[in-house]
């Protein structure tokens, strides 16, 4: 027969097995919510264009953001949608072989192609829902101000880590001057770009948990490098490089996203 003592250990790790297993299916059951359902149907479906979708709340939005409000009841749910290298790569040039007569009218491709795979989520994935699409260029009618802050809701939604100026303890610059935040992804670094936010204006979502995104760029020291790299000279691919990853831009993308958008058409190679 086994010492007692052995018994209480078995007993112990038993219970203690059971409490970790249950906070999993607990977990999942609050994660596995239908803005999660939604998001990842979305992320799904755009996955092989390039692009990346994540799920949030105006509530979790309006917290962080100072000035551009979202205008929604609180748990409605959000999804919001950005794209990687391979969006310009591989499904821009069959997007502006198929649409050229609509790029010679002088619009971005790349936003065209965005409005084009937005419309399409919505049509093909739910027909009938009453939808809202903000795309990242939009401003508001009665200012010049953006519809929404792309990188707060980056932010919010979890993928990307906004680095904001006023986080840093010593600036190394004049604090006078006007200095701008970058968002940085633990998957792409600064090889992104967010397109788009789809609002699912009937649809609400109370279960959903907040999950912060990952601070990828730890360090004091590190983010004022980042913010003084990017403000100094954004085209200057050095800042996106702050975290490592595999997945970059393509020399001929970064010379097209670092040009002024009434010339970059030349530069497209379909």
């Amino acid at each position: 027969m086994l010492p007692g003592w052995i018994y209480i250990g078995i007993f112990a790790h038993v219970i203690i097995a059971i409490v970790f297993i249950s906070s999993l299916l607990y977990y999942h059951y609050k994660s596995n919510t239908v803005a999660v359902q939604i998001a990842t149907q979305v992320d799904k479906y755009l996955k092989e264009f390039g692009y990346d979708a994540a799920p949030f709340l105006p509530e979790w939005y309006n917290e962080l953001s100072t000035i551009v409000k979202l205008d929604y009841p609180p748990n409605t749910v959000c999804v919001v949608v950005l794209s990687n290298a391979d969006m310009f790569d591989k499904t821009l040039p069959c997007y502006i072989s198929e649409h050229d007569p609509e790029l010679k009218k002088g619009n971005d491709c790349v936003d065209l192609c965005t409005k084009h795979f937005m419309n399409k989520t919505v049509e093909e994935l739910f027909p009938g829902e009453d939808i809202d699409i903000i795309y990242d260029w939009e401003l508001q009618t009665n200012s010049r101000l953006p519809k929404i802050n792309m990188s707060t809701v980056g932010h919010a939604a979890g993928l990307a880590f906004y680095n904001r100026p006023e986080d840093i303890e010593v600036p190394t610059w004049n604090t006078d001057k006007k200095m701008f935040g970058c968002s940085i992804s633990p998957k792409y670094s600064g090889w992104f770009g967010y397109r788009a936010v789809l609002v699912f204006k009937n649809i609400q979502d109370d279960k959903i948990p907040y999950l912060p995104p990952h601070n990828a760029v730890e360090t004091q020291e590190l983010k004022t490098k980042l913010i003084d790299s990017f403000n100094k000279d954004w085209k200057d691919p050095a800042w996106r490089d702050i975290v490592y990853t595999d997945k970059r831009y393509s020399a001929e993308q970064l010379d097209y996203f670092n040009t002024i958008p009434a010339e970059r058409m030349p530069k497209i190679k379909a």
